[in-house]
């Protein structure tokens, strides 16, 4: 009887602890989470170094106000600054007792930096500035937010100058490039420059932008373009300008001081003022800069370019070819002017050295096609086609026609049962034949 009266009292205890949790259920369920209201004190000089967060201030007609931590450790962004305006509008503060704002506080990873600069400049907008005042109202120093703002445009303007770089970067693998003209290039750097003060005057005002330094001569001497040298930052651009601008002066120099003596060029002379140029320029900027400027600009990346007429590289096959043979030339030069000086002997070993190079750098079906274009045969039916106004798919043709008639020509003068008036006869049919399908060649090609 005992044992029955406490199994009902346990069944009883169990039915109420169910009824219990079912009220809790329905109780936690139907509440209403609600956003904690945060009081903030602001002091009057000091960063803020917490997380970014949205500040909504009471009596205002909508959200527009960011604080971010305003370290200025990082890099053109402004990095540390995670947060962004959630919408157009002048957000304000609560006035709290005894010196207090009070805000609510909403955590975010929108982030704000020179992509809102442009973004405002094509919609008329002025979320950058309340980007900004929102700083100053977490209490950012205003050094740390002109810190801010100059590197957002500093951004802003290396983006859109890249753009131009790339835009209108050379051919630099090609044997005739389509070179962009110098005054383009300059052109844009100077819209760049205004632009860049147009900016700082907007967020920082007039005075800010007379005070900033400008970033003159772009592009004035050569024209760095490309994904690397067109993102080169302003101060090792202007240093590869100035370089550069010494560089001409000196080679102009020694020409003219030449010329005046009455004296020929003296070639290691001429080699050893390039080496200076590329010591100068090793000093600002790393490898992948100084192989990009050498394809482009160098005296032996000229030469390159000059050999490889007809052969139609590719880049890649350009860029190997000459990182297979610019340090043996250039290590030639400073040394002696160029092969012309050195003996029989070691002229046929220099050039073994550099075609072996070449092969390598091409492989050996690509390595025969260079050795086409550079068979004076190749060279007179490019002269050829040139002379006819014929297209480029001629060259090839004439080249064949003209070996065949070569092969028929040497077989002439090494008959030994021919008298000389009978090679002359000989030729000269050769010669005629050869004529006619020059014209034949270059009606077809145009057709």
């Amino acid at each position: 009887m005992r044992d029955k009266s406490l199994l009902q009292l346990f069944l009883i205890l169990n039915v109420a602890l169910a009824a219990c949790f079912g009220v809790y259920l329905f109780v936690s369920t139907s509440r209403e989470h609600s956003i904690p209201v945060t009081t903030f004190t602001l002091p009057g000089a000091k960063s803020n170094d917490g997380p970014g967060f949205f500040l909504s201030g009471g009596g205002t007609n909508g959200v527009g106000e960011a604080a971010t931590n305003s370290s200025p450790a990082g890099t053109g962004t402004n990095a540390a600054a995670a947060v962004a305006v959630a919408a157009a509008g002048s957000g304000s503060a609560t006035n709290g007792p005894a010196g207090t704002n009070t805000f609510t506080a909403v955590f975010t990873d929108k982030r704000v930096g020179w992509e809102q600069m442009d973004a405002d400049s094509k919609d008329s907008g002025d979320r950058y500035k309340t980007y900004m005042d929102s700083l100053r109202a977490v209490g950012c120093p205003e050094e740390k937010v002109r810190y801010i703002v100059l590197a957002d445009i500093g951004e802003l303007c290396g983006k859109k100058r890249l753009k131009e770089a790339v835009t209108h970067d050379v051919q630099w693998w090609r044997s005739e490039p389509e070179l962009t003209t110098a005054n383009t290039l300059q052109q844009a750097g100077r819209s760049l420059e205004e632009e860049r003060r147009v900016l700082i005057a907007k967020y920082l005002g007039p005075d800010a932008a007379e005070g900033e330094k400008g970033e003159a001569m772009l592009w004035s001497n050569v024209q760095l373009t490309g994904p690397v040298l067109g993102n080169l930052p302003p101060e090792t651009h202007n240093a590869v300008q100035e370089i550069c601008g010494r560089s001409i002066e000196r080679h102009q120099g020694a020409f003219w001081a030449r010329v005046n003596d009455g004296q020929a060029l003296n070639q290691v002379e001429m080699a050893k003022l390039r080496e200076q140029t590329r010591a100068d320029l090793r000093k600002v900027l790393n490898s992948e800069g100084m192989e990009e400027f050498l394809l482009r600009y160098s005296h032996n990346a000229h030469e390159l370019r000059n050999e490889l007429r007809g052969f139609d590289a590719t880049p890649e096959e350009f860029r190997k070819m000459f990182r297979a043979i610019d340090s043996m030339q250039h290590q030639l030069q400073n040394e002696y002017g160029g092969p012309e000086v050195l003996s029989q002997q070691q002229r046929d070993r220099f050039f073994a050295q550099r075609d072996s190079a070449i092969k390598e750098a091409l492989g050996p079906r690509r390595y025969q096609d260079y050795l086409m274009v550079k068979d004076p045969l190749y060279r007179q039916a490019q002269l050829m086609a040139l002379q006819y106004g014929a297209p480029p798919k001629a060259i090839l043709p004439l080249y064949q026609m003209f070996k065949t008639n070569d092969s028929r020509r040497q077989k002439v003068l090494n008959d030994a049962s021919l008298t000389p008036q009978q090679k002359n006869e000989q030729l000269n049919l050769v010669n005629q034949e050869q004529m006619r399908s020059v014209q034949q060649i270059v009606a077809d090609s145009r057709k």
